[in-house]
């Protein structure tokens, strides 16, 4: 992908450009949702394991979480 003030965002004419691009921020959105999960929403949840808010972030965030470690590992 590349950008320029005149034109704007433009994709590559190769898929596997697009691929590439596409996984690249699947794993980064992974890293951060894994981080999320770990750092903030782990601890509320055991800290407060009654309260609903917090269980419905967690269960949330897993499946968001699952979605893109098949997205990352997926084959072409």
């Amino acid at each position: 992908m590349t950008f320029n003030r005149k034109t704007g965002f433009q994709l590559s004419e190769e898929p596997e450009v697009w691929i590439a691009y596409e996984r690249a921020v699947f794993e980064a959105e992974l890293h951060r949702i894994t981080n999320f999960i770990t750092g903030i929403v782990a601890p509320h949840t055991k800290k407060t394991p009654k309260d609903e808010w917090a269980r419905l972030v967690l269960e949330q965030l897993g499946g968001v979480k699952a979605t893109l470690e098949v997205l990352t590992r997926m084959e072409r």
